[in-house]
């Protein structure tokens, strides 16, 4: 595994558990894309670009509180690891909690993530489409 892009990940995971969206983005390059699979009926899907992510991921952190992603584990993945993620934290307007566990991939080039795919729902499922198998 290369454990420059596991450590590029905790960075980021670390950055976004304390609120802070730009140290975050500051390992995402200039036209980065973030796809979530299980994105809210008011988000669109894909995003493309540091700005529009920065604007996405404020909209998760402002809508919750304490919104937290615990790493349980990386699994490398060639130019790409599959992070196990817990999030969890409760809404700010609906007091809702949310409790997840689903599979992020990370893609890289250059030591930058070029590609961020989360909420696959099932290990097999994002080890698939990292290009591995289980």
């Amino acid at each position: 595994m290369s454990q420059e892009n596991v450590e590029i990940g905790n960075l980021v995971n670390a950055a976004f558990n304390r609120g802070e969206v730009d140290a975050a983005l500051e390992v995402f390059a200039p036209d980065a894309e973030l796809l979530d699979l299980q994105n809210a009926p008011d988000q669109p899907a894909a995003i493309q670009g540091i700005d529009r992510i920065r604007d996405a991921v404020n909209l998760w952190i402002g809508a919750f509180d304490e919104l937290h992603a615990d790493v349980q584990e990386w699994i490398d993945a060639g130019d790409a690891v599959v992070g196990a993620i817990h999030w969890h934290g409760q809404g700010k307007a609906t007091g809702i909690s949310v409790d997840s566990h689903q599979f992020d991939i990370y893609e890289f080039s250059d030591g930058k993530i070029v590609r961020a795919t989360l909420g696959y729902r099932s290990r097999a499922e994002a080890l698939e489409a990292a290009g591995l198998s289980e």
